[in-house]
């Protein structure tokens, strides 16, 4: 499938390394949320969770806690590897594997969870393999950073803020059909993404922050994947589109390259629970 072709080109070595090094980990009010509104018709225990594109295993983590094995499947081999090897808890298990075809048997999952990787899967047969997996009365719970349902200011300058969404618009966007598509499923995990079940839930979003030196930030925006394929298709220029990206906020901002500044991100989640027979 075209879209994990992409996310294995662009997670390789280096670059899965800067992933898991820069991308910023997803609160613990995250998976919460997700316990929540499982629980309104399905109470403990909780056997079974699956973390589908798990990557290195951020938000595979989060659910070891509520479930007796959780399973974390991602197509990166790379990916898999790291997080096999930073992984301690007893309970998870990590494997290379499609999302769209996952080694699971049919019916036995209470959740399964996917993050930002949404937008590279093929969702009509993603959704296909949750129906077979998920128990009924089970849930799909997707997450994801994104753009945010009420203005806020994600970086602490208004300037800062306005040189870093034109580079997304006017630079990613605008010569990058493919990551407009892709910025359209995850804005804010609404029309877009039409989830599998009748039975949907869209809470209010989530803010996290978290502290960055501007180089960090830049490693951050350089671990997107549509960044990578900017960098790829503009070879010349791009990298100097990003040194003025650079400047320009430590400008706004009257930063040095020492100084520290919070990163406001707002989380978007949307669920959908398998119909119960009753239900039905």
């Amino acid at each position: 499938m075209e879209s994990n072709r992409h996310c294995e080109e662009f997670y390789k070595g280096e670059m899965a390394e800067r992933y898991m090094l820069h991308r910023p980990a997803y609160p613990s009010t995250v998976v919460e949320t997700i316990i929540e509104y499982l629980e309104e018709k399905m109470p403990k225990p909780h056997s079974i969770a699956v973390d589908a594109a798990c990557g290195t295993g951020q938000g595979t983590r989060m659910l070891s806690t509520y479930f007796d094995k959780v399973l974390g499947y991602d197509i990166n081999p790379d990916m898999i590897a790291i997080a096999q090897r930073n992984e301690a808890l007893q309970n998870i298990k990590y494997s290379v594997s499609a999302a769209e075809s996952m080694p699971v048997e049919d019916g036995i999952v209470d959740v399964i969870t996917v993050a930002k990787a949404v937008h590279m899967l093929d969702l009509k047969t993603f959704f296909k393999e949750v129906d077979r997996i998920l128990k009924p009365g089970g849930i799909i719970a997707v997450y994801t950073y994104c753009a945010p349902q009420k203005p806020i200011r994600m970086l602490p300058s208004k300037k800062a803020d306005e040189i870093y969404f034109e580079f997304l618009s006017e630079k990613l966007y605008t010569n990058l059909p493919s990551a407009y598509k892709t910025f359209e499923v995850i804005k804010d995990l609404g029309e877009h993404l039409v989830m599998p079940y009748k039975e949907v839930k869209r809470p209010d979003d989530i803010i996290s922050e978290r502290e960055y030196s501007i180089s960090g930030f830049m490693d951050l925006i350089r671990a997107f994947a549509t960044t990578k394929e900017y960098l790829r298709k503009y070879p010349d220029k791009g990298p100097k589109v990003l040194k003025k990206v650079k400047e320009g906020i430590m400008d706004a901002m009257r930063i040095t390259e020492d100084d520290k500044f919070n990163l406001r991100l707002p989380i978007a989640i949307k669920m959908a629970r398998k119909p119960i027979i009753q239900d039905q």
